[in-house]
This record gives structure tokens, C-alpha cells and sequence, in this order.
């Protein structure tokens, strides 16, 4: 699907949505202004294997191939598999560039994550406490107007001005400025920003911000309280505060062509909370805020309070590298594009059961040992494949250089060969 654009209004609120209403369960990022809201879709089977040792279970791009629904008919397959693969998987598009001017150089910071402590607190103290700490992201999308805009959150991280944000907020503009508390405004330098895990680090002049606390989800579980503070809708709501509880731990949703390990939450999450914190009760930063559940899931049944957050560890890991290299490096990926099988497909063309190989990127060590898209990979390491997840959860605790083993099936010429090959992971960024 693609993204949609909007027209500014002047007053900076009440934008609507042309999107298809017929396209189901969406978790919608919250990137507000007259620029794009680019509308996910949970829990796509297309998937980019590229991962790190703790937020990359999967991952993937900003727009994601929408499935066809089951059951299909006679109408909807092709002659041959592969062309209905091809109609199957809507390929994935590639983020635009941030032209955000840089800092000159990179800090070397690291986040820190402290242990949840604390006597909790009332969701006022709360609030007084945490909300200076949080601020409003406008990206710009030309150079010389500030009519076409995204809108967005942020969370000050030191007291010299580095800002954690989404990189989805500031994804195709030019220039951002940052709005803090007390309605000080700044020009924004971009320190770097990964589309895949939907990080970004800003830089503002300032030095006497009050950075917000981090702290690790080792004890985060489900029914704990927690609170997100943002600027949702614009302007005229910048700081408001919702309540909610944990909803889930470890939720797997596609988004960039990889599974984020997300948190779950019923703290309403609007447009524009998007890169804004979520607070336990004790005031220290369990997540980012980056995506919700929205629109029609079946008839008129609505879907409300499904909110997700980026975990603290996963900001930690890819904001350290942000900080100290402006991007993230090191993070292993097989350079695969696949996806799961349907089982009306798998009857229709006698399809073994695996996974659908629908792309191989250039430069990895999969397209040098000759995998080819319409290949199915039938087994890793031995194991039988049926879900992506199966291979992210490998992967994930690899280094760039270490070898996985496949089984692949191929057809060709209308005859059908099983072989072995062994792979190398590659640097993400060597590949995508």
C-alpha cells in the first residue's frame, strides 16, 4: 500500500486519513504533519532477515506486502508459482533519505540503563517529574517553507542536547526544529538514524535540559502501569499524558522488513506520540513509543488500546551506535527476503512445506553461494522451517561472518532438486 499524503492546515490539526478502509489491523506510525503516515501491517509474512543481537528477531521496511486473505479461488493462481508469488508479496519500498544537516562530530556517548527503583509514585508526580523531559519534533520536508511538515515526539537523553526520536519522525525532511517544555525552540542537528529499528539521535544547542531516566525491562511484566507522555494531534496538545498498563512483553511485529520485539500497551498512543517516551510508574523510561494497533478489524469492530514501544535495551544498542558512528554497525543479516508458504498455494503447485525465497540481496554471501529467488528453504541447522521466526531467533545472538546451514528445494525446468549450502552473515549495511 502506498503512503499517504496530506494537505497542512494551518492551525496544524484535524487531519484524516484517505487510506483504504478495507485493508485490516494496521499498526499505524505516528508521524504527524502535512507529510506521510505510513501505515504498517502487523505481522506481515514478508520478512528481511536482518537482526541483531537483541532487537532484529526480523525486520523490515517501512511499507510492507500486503496478504492476499484466504481462502483463494481458482482465479487468484497463476501458471507457475513463482508468478504468484510475485502478485502474493507487494515488494517492500525503501525508506526516504533524511537530509537533516549532521553534527560535525560524534560524541561517543552511551545511554545508560539503570535498575527500576523507586517508590512508585502517583501518575501527578509522575507527570511533573517526567514531562520536562519530553520534547515536540517538527521535521520539514522543504527547505525554504514551513508549510509541509512531520510531527512528532522526542525524549531529551543529556542535559547538552542529544535527542532520542524515531526515525520514522524525521524519514524525508530536510531540516527539524525541537520544541522543549518551556517552549524554547531549536534547530536540530541529525546525529544519525536507522531505518530498520526505527531509531534516530537529534542534536539541539542547549545545556541545561533534564534528560529523562532509562532503565532495563528485566522486571517489566504484564499488568504493570505505566504512562506515555507525547504530542499527539499537533500544537494545541503537546504534553499530554495517557495512562495504561503493559499489555505484552516481546510482541513480534513486522515493520522494515523485520520483526521489532516490541512492548504492548493500552496507553492510547496518537499521531504524533510517535518517538516519545513510555514511563513506568517510578518515572524512568521502559520504551519509545513507535506504532499502535488502528482502523476496522472486522465490520464495525474497532480496534482500541493496542499502543506498542521500542524496548530500553533496544534503544540502548542502536543509540550507542548511533553515537558513536552515526549509524548502526555491526549488525548481522543473511540477506534474504522470505516469507511463509499459504497453505492453498502449498496445494495448488504441490509445494513443499518451508519458506518462500521472494528476494536475495546483492553483495551477500546467499547470492554468492547461488540462492535464488523461488527457491524454498526447507531446513536451518538441521531444523525444519515453517515460520521466519524460526530463523530470526538464531540469528539473533550471531556475529557478521558466522555460518548458518540450509536446506534449500528448487525447481527448474520442470524438474525438482534438494540441496545443502552453508552461508555467511553479512553486515546489514553491506547488503540493504
Amino acid at each position: 500500500m502506498e503512503n499517504q499524503w496530506y494537505e497542512s492546515n494551518p492551525n496544524g490539526t484535524g487531519w484524516s486519513d484517505p487510506g483504504s478502509p478495507s485493508v485490516p489491523a494496521k499498526p499505524k506510525k505516528r508521524r504527524m504533519g502535512a507529510g506521510i503516515t505510513a501505515l504498517l501491517i502487523l505481522f506481515c509474512a514478508l520478512l528481511l532477515i536482518a537482526v541483531t543481537s537483541i532487537v532484529f528477531a526480523a525486520r523490515g521496511s517501512k511499507t510492507e506486502g500486503e496478504l492476499p486473505e484466504e481462502p483463494f479461488t481458482g482465479e487468484d493462481f497463476a501458471s507457475d508459482f513463482r508468478e504468484f508469488f510475485e502478485q502474493y508479496y507487494t515488494p517492500f519500498e525503501e525508506s526516504k533519505e533524511c537530509t537533516i544537516p549532521r553534527v560535525a562530530s560524534f560524541p561517543g556517548l552511551e545511554l545508560e540503563l539503570r535498575e527500576t527503583r523507586g517508590t512508585a509514585m502517583s501518575l501527578r508526580y509522575v507527570y511533573e517529574k517526567c514531562a520536562p523531559s519530553v520534547v515536540a519534533i517538527t521535521a520539514f520536508v522543504e527547505e525554504d517553507s514551513d508549510d509541509s511538515y512531520f510531527w512528532g515526539s522526542g525524549i531529551v537523553m543529556s542535559r547538552d542536547g542529544y535527542i532520542l526520536t524515531n526515525a520514522h519522525v524525521i524519514e524525508g525532511s530536510c531540516r527539524a526544529r525541537v520544541t522543549l517544555w518551556d517552549d524554547r525552540e531549536y534547530d536540530a542537528l541529525l546525529v544519525g538514524y536507522d531505518h530498520r529499528s526505527d531509531i534516530a539521535v537529534l542534536k539541539i544547542d542547549a545545556e541545561d535540559l533534564i534528560p529523562a531516566e532509562f532503565c532495563t525491562t528485566d522486571g517489566l511484566g504484564v499488568g504493570d502501569s505505566v504512562v506515555a507522555i507525547g504530542n499527539p494531534l499537533g500544537k494545541e496538545f503537546r504534553s499530554t499524558m495517557t495512562e495504561g498498563i503493559i499489555s505484552g512483553i516481546d510482541r513480534g511485529i513486522s515493520y522494515n522488513g523485520t520483526t521489532m520485539t516490541l512492548i504492548q500497551t493500552s496507553a492510547p498512543i496518537n499521531e504524533g506520540n510517535s518517538g516519545g517516551p513510555l514511563f513506568n510508574l517510578r518515572g524512568q523510561v521502559v520504551g519509545i513509543t513507535n506504532m499502535k494497533m488502528s482502523a476496522n478489524y472486522i465490520g464495525s469492530v474497532t480496534i482500541e488500546g493496542v499502543g506498542f514501544a521500542i524496548p530500553s535495551p533496544t534503544i540502548k544498542t542502536m543509540a550507542d551506535s548511533i553515537l558513536r558512528c552515526g549509524e548502526v554497525v555491526g549488525r548481522p543479516a543473511l540477506g534474504l527476503t522470505v516469507g511463509a508458504i499459504p497453505a492453498a498455494a502449498k496445494t495448488e503447485y504441490d509445494l513443499p512445506d518451508g519458506l518462500y525465497v521472494s528476494a536475495v540481496s546483492a553483495g551477500s554471501d546467499c547470492e554468492a553461494k547461488g540462492i535464488l529467488p523461488g527457491d524454498i528453504l526447507l531446513a536451518m541447522n538441521g531444523e525444519a522451517l515453517s515460520d521466519t521466526e524460526q530463523i530470526t531467533s538464531v540469528i539473533k545472538d550471531m556475529n557478521v561472518g558466522d555460518t548458518v546451514d540450509f536446506t534449500i528445494w528448487r525447481e527448474a525446468d520442470g524438474a525438482t532438486t534438494t540441496f545443502d549450502v552453508t552461508v555467511a552473515l553479512v553486515d546489514v549495511n553491506d547488503v540493504y
